[in-house]
């Protein structure tokens, strides 16, 4: 295989690590990746078809990785919601058990 449709069998590979969740496996790859990318200078001619789909699952890894990071931000946005009710009950519970009045007077 040259070294051009590694690349391209690589990112398909992250493709899917990214639509499994696998971040930190993706993370490593990419890395990977643009390290190899890195050392094989300017791509010939022959390989425009195979850089043209490297493009295009390039553009779909970046489209999954913006919706995760959405989706982690939604989670993140609903945890400090779900907290500050919780404190807010809690602190409706203290207060009713507090005895403002004393009956011993």
């Amino acid at each position: 295989m040259d070294p051009w449709s590694t690349l391209l069998a690589k990112a398909n590979a992250e493709r899917q690590l990214a639509a499994d969740g696998r971040w930190d496996e993706l993370a490593a790859s990419t890395a990977e990746r643009v390290r190899l990318a890195a050392a094989l200078g300017p791509a010939p001619r022959g390989a425009r078809l195979v850089l043209e789909a490297l493009a295009a699952v390039q553009d779909e890894l970046t489209t999954t990785l913006e919706s995760a990071r959405e989706e982690t931000m939604r989670e993140l946005a609903g945890l400090r919601t779900s907290r500050g009710a919780v404190a807010g009950y809690a602190a409706a519970q203290s207060a009713r058990t507090r005895s403002w009045v004393s009956d011993s007077a």
